[in-house]
């Protein structure tokens, strides 16, 4: 007899034996029971999950001598014929995809069984039919003629009509776990006699990716190469893997040395005969494995390691937090394209690694809520630099920080307007010191400083939205009250909400020492001078600015937005001559306003 391949060998002929689709079996094996029989099922599921063969199945229950049973005893000649008759017919649909297939089909349909006791065809890969044989199969599959059953399998049902969806039952075939796969290739390893050890079945179910056909075929291929014997070694030559012991150097490689390391083990995987699309996946294994540590610390969740990979595992993951564990973890998953789905994988890989030595520089949660400074283990300097000495934490750090913000243009003919402060206070001018004999500037020194100190206190809090509010806001005191202005009514009013009205008020109650009474006021001023004061005859700029179509598009697409301030455009200049400018330029168009959404 011919040679019969283990995937083949192996298919099941009862529900009994099909594994890891317990939700179909259960449904079908009562509608049978019952007596509940659909004349039209979808089954759908990526490669290798079973939808041909439960197919096949159904078929051999429907028309078993015994039956219709959910249990066929397969030795009956209805059992038998299932595959090789008249009654049961597999058409594929990716040969088979005009309307005249279709209409030959329903031409047959139309006659009665001529030995069993259904008829049932089974149209696999059936989004592979044209949109006319699609139409042609609607009324058959709507009112099918008696005793007759359609079973569709397809791997893409986004592909399907719905007028076709609506006339059949759905049934979604999942991908295999790896421990089921396992089981089945453990079970026929030792029905075929084949030594197979533990470490080689397991990597053999996990690169069948939830197939079982997929796993069975590499498991007939690893016993073909290792003479009847599949140990982990010859599963990772066959496959071209990398040992978690190379895939764990090469991400410490890319994380804890930088580029040039890690491209150079690279290279060295690469001449060992490593294949990339399983290097990657070991590369996304051991950071997904450093991630799920590092925010659960337990080992039990990761996948399967070695005592001596274990160890290095731990070590590995205490060398980094855990947002950036998985902001790696990110980067390489989003590189997937670059380096499977591209001409030029070697070059995507190497991309990759590139991206992960480089984001040890990028700046963390925590880093942009103190300010910008880079995380921890970002300070080192480039290859080829000296290092900056560290700053001391020093409570000089937050000014410092200021200084390095960009100074504001200086208008054109008039003096440099006054930098404001991070939190919208005006900042003192360099090199002009306070008259200490000053009683105004003694005062606008000790609101100013109490306005400061209530901002500290609410971002040591963590109140962002809070924050943004008070940016746009001026808070001093007057006769023993502390009086909050804003050019904006709607901000004061929100500013008013409980969520941020009571912890302004603590706030500023911790600054101050003392419980302060507030007072809110609308006021027109600005926070910093500003280089051109706004005409009394532009007041109407707002209302026209809200009148034009883009801005208010704007507002409509950011939800929330809300219009900060109008100002016209800077007045044309006149010539220097004195002249009248030229009649050819026609009438001077009205200025634009210029808005500021927030």
């Amino acid at each position: 007899m011919a040679y019969e391949a283990l995937a083949r060998k192996w298919r099941p002929k009862t529900f009994e034996e099909i594994v890891g689709q317990g939700h179909v079996t259960r449904a079908l094996a009562n509608a049978i029971s019952s007596g509940k029989i659909h004349h039209a099922y979808l089954f759908s599921g990526t490669r290798g999950v079973g939808k041909t063969t439960f197919a096949r199945i159904l078929a051999r229950a429907l028309n078993c001598d015994k039956g219709p049973t959910p249990a066929p005893c397969l030795a009956c000649p209805s059992c038998v014929e299932v595959g090789s008759g008249t009654d049961v017919q597999e058409i594929d649909g990716a040969s088979n995809t005009g309307i005249d297939d279709i209409r030959s089909l329903r031409e047959n349909a139309a006659y009665a069984p001529s030995r069993l006791r259904y008829k049932v065809y089974i149209i696999d890969e059936v989004h592979m039919l044209s949109k006319q044989a699609f139409n042609g199969l609607l009324k058959t599959l709507e009112e099918p003629p008696p005793r007759v059953v359609f079973v569709l399998a397809t791997t893409e049902p986004n592909k399907i009509p719905d007028t076709i969806l609506s006339r059949v039952q759905r049934f979604d075939f999942r991908m295999l776990t790896d421990t089921e796969v396992r089981g089945r290739l453990s079970e026929m390893a030792r029905a075929e006699g084949i030594a197979a050890e533990e470490d080689a079945l397991a990597l053999l179910a996990r690169y069948a990716f939830g197939s079982m056909r997929d796993g069975q075929s590499l498991f007939e291929q690893a016993a073909v190469s290792g003479g009847g014997s599949v140990t982990a070694a010859l599963v990772e030559g066959m496959l071209g893997l990398v040992g978690v012991e190379a895939a764990i150097d090469l991400v410490s490689a890319a994380v804890l040395d930088g580029a040039g390391p890690a491209l150079t083990r690279f290279a060295a995987l690469l001449s060992r005969g490593a294949d990339l699309k399983y290097l990657f996946l070991s590369l996304i294994d051991v950071l997904r494995d450093t991630a799920v540590l590092s925010f659960t610390g337990q080992e039990a969740l990761l996948f399967r390691h070695s005592p001596a990979s274990l160890d290095r595992m731990r070590e590995l993951t205490a060398r980094r937090n855990r947002e950036e564990w998985m902001l790696l973890l990110d980067i390489a998953f989003r590189s997937e394209r670059d380096v499977l789905a591209t001409e030029f994988p070697h070059l995507g890989f190497e991309l990759l690694l590139l991206r992960i030595a480089n984001a040890g520089g990028l700046l963390s949660v925590g880093a942009l809520e103190e300010g910008d400074a880079l995380p921890a283990h970002a300070t080192s300097a480039p290859v080829g630099r000296p290092a900056a000495p560290p700053v001391p934490p020093t409570a000089e750090v937050p000014r410092q920080r200021e200084a390095r913000i960009a100074p504001l243009p200086t208008p054109i003919g008039g003096t440099p307007p006054a930098r404001s402060s991070r939190w919208g206070g005006a900042a003192p001018a360099a090199g002009k010191p306070e008259d200490s004999s000053s009683g105004a500037s003694r005062t606008a020194k000790e609101d100013a400083g109490l306005w400061d100190a209530v901002r500290r206190t609410l971002e040591g809090k963590k109140k962002t939205v809070l924050l943004g509010l008070l940016s746009q806001m001026r808070g001093e005191l007057r006769e023993g009250e502390f009086v909050i202005s804003c050019g904006h009514e709607m901000m004061l009013d929100r500013l008013k909400e409980k969520d941020k009205w009571e912890p302004l008020l603590a706030a500023l109650e911790e600054a101050a020492g003392r419980p302060v009474p507030v007072r809110l006021s609308v006021s027109t001023e600005k926070k910093s001078p500003e280089p051109d004061a706004v005409a009394p005859g532009d007041a109407g700029l707002e209302r026209k600015a809200l009148e034009e179509p883009t801005v208010l598009e704007i507002l409509r697409i950011f939800e929330g937005s809300m219009l900060v301030k109008v100002q016209p455009s800077p007045p044309a200049e006149v010539p220097r001559n004195g002249t009248e400018a030229d009649e050819d330029t026609g009438e001077p168009e009205i200025p634009e306003a210029a808005e500021e959404a927030e």
